[in-house]
């Protein structure tokens, strides 16, 4: 396969698993799980995926940041906090329609990992797909057992296309997606 062929199939992947777009496959699939609780899945897809999905693009389109994933420091860190503003209301919100605990574990992980990512943020460059991804892929794990295994594929194909894409380094990733995965299941010990 050519080489730019795999940078396009790498950026495809990263865009379509993107923090964004792991939040709306994961309260799709809550919301499946469930099978009741429909309005607090559609409440997690906006407030979770659509709107800040939203934000990301305007902010890019009026040229306040110079990518959709910008490497600069001051305005990944800008983003972090307005996503983490956006995660923490979704999960008022969810707190308030009563959504099932496992819909409250996704919204409270990515609010939490969102704010983990932004004090990192301030010392090193982390991984933030591999975060969400390692964060989502844990929720869904948490939720549905292991009858959700094919979630786990998402894990090997952000770090490859983060990697193939020069987007991070190994450690980078590799810290991603262990923060993730790992605040995730210690936020669900010790708060639900």
């Amino acid at each position: 396969m050519e080489r730019g062929r795999l940078e396009k199939i790498a950026s495809l992947v990263s865009h379509l698993l993107n923090p964004a777009g792991l939040a709306m496959a994961v309260f799709v699939v809550l919301t499946w799980l469930t099978q009741e609780a429909w309005v607090a899945g559609v409440v997690g897809v906006l407030l979770y995926a659509i709107i800040p999905a939203i934000f990301l693009v305007y902010l890019y389109r009026a040229g306040y940041i110079t990518d959709l994933y910008p490497d600069e420091r001051n305005q990944r860190a800008g983003l972090l906090l307005s996503g983490a503003l956006c995660y923490f209301a979704g999960f008022a919100v969810l707190l308030l329609l009563e959504a099932p605990v496992h819909m409250l574990i996704a919204g409270c992980t990515f609010g939490f990992n969102t704010l983990l990512v932004w004090w990192i943020n301030q010392y090193w460059k982390i991984s933030i797909h591999a975060v969400g991804v390692g964060g989502g892929v844990s929720v869904l794990m948490l939720a549905g057992g292991v009858s959700l295994w094919p979630a786990l594929l998402a894990m090997p194909l952000v770090a490859w296309s983060r990697l193939r894409l020069k987007a991070h380094t190994p450690a980078q990733v590799t810290a991603g997606l262990l923060l993730g995965g790992c605040s995730t299941i210690l936020l669900c010990v010790l708060v639900f």
